[in-house]
């Protein structure tokens, strides 16, 4: 079996602010998560929906996400698409997909935050 292309490019802003993580072995991962709009027309109408993506960051960009990320920050975030399984407390089966980002780039930030909304100069 060969392994198919697994590469995925997302833009949305942050819908809470970055939780960094360490491994046993010092390895910093930052999690959060990501408000995606979409919007279709049918008709004459514009129908607005919203895709909720996790976001997995790792080593030295994790702690960038982590210090200079809020919630409402608009980012760009590119990496492989992860699905992950788990049951419940009741015991039903959950799933959600996340993507294992390589790389975030810091479009904006939030304009609640102490450089009023600027962009990141990275």
């Amino acid at each position: 079996m060969t392994n198919a292309l697994n590469l995925s490019l997302i833009e949305g802003r942050l819908t809470r602010d970055p939780e960094l993580l360490y491994t046993k072995d010092g390895v910093a991962l930052c999690k959060f998560d990501l408000a995606v709009n979409n919007s279709t027309k049918v008709g004459d109408k514009l129908i607005q929906d919203v895709v909720y993506i996790g976001i997995n960051v790792w080593n030295k960009v994790a702690e960038s996400c982590a210090k200079y990320l809020k919630k409402g920050a608009l980012i760009r975030a590119r990496g492989r698409l992860k699905q992950n399984s788990w049951q419940d407390k009741e015991g039903v089966k959950r799933t959600k997909i996340s993507l294992e980002a390589s790389g975030v780039d810091f479009l904006s930030t939030p304009s609640n935050n102490k450089n009023g909304g600027e962009k990141v100069p990275f």
